[in-house]
């Protein structure tokens, strides 16, 4: 049923409650509305979850009693707690018995049932994550350019949501509220959100501890889902993105242990003849496992002062999950992509024809961080094989017709692979036998420098989300190579002044997504280190 038309007069604790207050609550006083005080909660409050009070309630003197008996909550604690200041019963519990033995009054009492009403039944979470939305979000035309919004920015590199699917499932919403429809809302609700300087709380205020606590009240009432999988992507990918390192660490935990209930890990799921019969769930699937993939190397790689350990890691050497393109053969649709020419992401509004390149820069991410934290060092026959592969693959997705023009979050990502990959070769000293990472390095760095030369040019799109935020630390780690190796086995006269072009253009960044800022005050410490010892 759809909370809109859910009404006070008709909700289980309207119609039970034949008692009445003698004045109206307070609530309703402050704003001045049309009170019908009813007991335990009048209509209006239950209807907006608020805490019902009286006069009566918050004048009370610790052990009196009010002259309408005390409200008892459901069982949704397993006691009773009276409205009253005296204790409920606290056998068992230390930290109700620490409070009884002190005589310390509690707030608990403030908590009306009306508060969790919504939450006490499975059936009721659609109704309450539907009036979530409306709260943050807003009616059908503000959640409308909010699913725009996000298609037409973070899903053109990040995508994970099959817009058509999606449609249809907006378009029930308003008959036929659903829980995961509302959190995958609320969560593009999220990415899509610009900074603003003016906000003291940052890019963690209430906004986004609205949408976290509404997701686990949801995810405790509802069975795991892929619309729900897909909100956590977007919260992981919104946390990395501005500097909420802990928090993106947790949540991508989240989505892999989805993905083990999912059976995801279990080699039979991905077999040849279920990849004929269902091509279409297991390509999505695909790509939300290589999602997963990709936010968890990011978190790894980004964080330089915090190196959390992959959940990634752990997996069989000898199993991997098919890429989604290997479901392709099984599309019909999947023969339009690239049709006549035109842009191969032209129509990844449907799962037959959806393209996701980021799923082979989230495997070769992956194989390199393996390779650099293996016990035995990289052979430089092997560095320079899987250097080569990255490449190849890197010039086929900047050789491609795009919508937005580019691939940010494929390139992007595939060159902090190479430079992390190659950057041990640096250390080796110049000259060398092997002058490959050095040379791999200086093409990254030039196709870096050139891109920030030009960022001015897609400003709009930044502000739109359409550029991923791992150019940021792809900005950040060729200054640092510049700083380090610029005068040395890099060969690079200009490296200062081009140093100083990455620094703009990650303030340019840090208008989307604050993460530039981290790497621009690290940046600034190492640039003044190295000139200070030039001195």
């Amino acid at each position: 049923m759809s909370a809109a038309s859910s009404s006070p007069a008709t909700s289980p604790q309207a119609a039970s409650a034949g008692a009445k207050s003698s004045r109206v609550c307070l609530n309703c006083r402050r704003k001045k509305k049309r009170c019908d005080k009813a007991l335990p909660s009048c209509g209006r409050c239950t209807y907006s979850l608020q805490a019902c009070q009286h006069e009566d309630d918050v004048v009370l003197p610790l052990g009196s009693s009010s002259a309408q008996g005390p409200i008892r909550f459901e069982p949704f604690l397993g006691h009773h707690v009276s409205p009253t200041l005296t204790f409920a019963s606290s056998a068992g519990d230390p930290v109700l018995e620490h409070f009884a033995s002190q005589q310390l009054a509690t707030r608990w009492n403030a908590l009306n049932q009306a508060l969790f009403a919504p939450m006490d039944s499975a059936e009721d979470i659609h109704s309450f994550a539907f009036r979530c939305l409306s709260e943050i979000v807003g009616g059908q035309r503000q959640v409308d350019y909010v699913a725009s919004h996000y298609f037409l920015g973070v899903n053109t590199w990040f995508t994970v949501v099959e817009r058509e699917s999606f449609n249809r499932q907006l378009e029930d919403l308003w008959t036929t509220p659903s829980a995961e429809t509302c959190a995958l809302i609320l969560s593009m609700r999220l990415i899509t959100r610009v900074p603003d300087q003016n906000n003291p709380g940052g890019m963690g205020d209430s906004l986004y501890l609205s949408v976290k606590t509404t997701l686990s009240v949801i995810q405790t009432k509802i069975p795991l889902s892929i619309p729900l999988l897909q909100a956590e992507l977007l919260v992981a990918m919104y946390e990395f993105s501005h500097s909420m390192s802990q928090q993106a660490y947790m949540t991508a935990g989240r989505c892999f242990q989805m993905s083990k209930a999912f059976n995801w890990h279990y080699k039979p799921f991905w077999s040849e003849e279920r990849q004929r019969l269902n091509p279409r769930d297991l390509k999505l699937f695909s790509i939300l496992w290589w999602a997963i993939v990709y936010v968890d190397c990011l978190i790894h790689v980004g964080y330089q002062d915090q190196k959390y350990p992959m959940h990634t890691s752990g997996l069989s050497s000898d199993f991997w999950i098919p890429f989604p393109e290997a479901f392709d053969q099984y599309l019909l649709g999947s023969l339009m992509i690239g049709f006549q020419g035109g842009p191969i992401d032209a129509n990844i509004d449907q799962i037959d024809t959806m393209v996701w390149p980021e799923a082979s820069s989230a495997w070769y991410m992956s194989n390199v961080l393996h390779q650099l934290t293996a016990p035995s060092p990289v052979s430089p026959v092997d560095r320079n094989t899987l250097s080569g592969v990255i490449t190849q693959h890197t010039l086929q997705v900047m050789e491609r017709n795009w919508k937005m023009g580019d691939r940010t979050g494929s390139v992007g990502t595939n060159f902090i692979a190479l430079m992390k990959l190659n950057q041990p070769g640096l250390l080796a000293g110049f000259p060398t036998d092997n002058a490959q990472p050095i040379e791999t390095i200086r093409s990254v760095i030039k196709s870096v420098y050139s891109t920030a030369l030009n960022n001015a040019a897609s400003t709009s799109r930044l502000s739109n989300g359409g550029v991923s935020p791992c150019g940021a630390f792809a900005l950040y780690y060729a200054s640092l190579l510049l700083i380090s190796h610029g005068e040395g086995v890099l060969e690079d006269a200009g490296w200062l002044q081009k140093v100083e072009v990455l620094k703009k253009s990650l303030e340019w960044f840090s208008a989307r997504w604050k993460l530039a800022d981290k790497y621009l005050e690290s940046l600034n410490i190492a640039l003044t280190a190295r000139l200070a010892a030039t001195h």
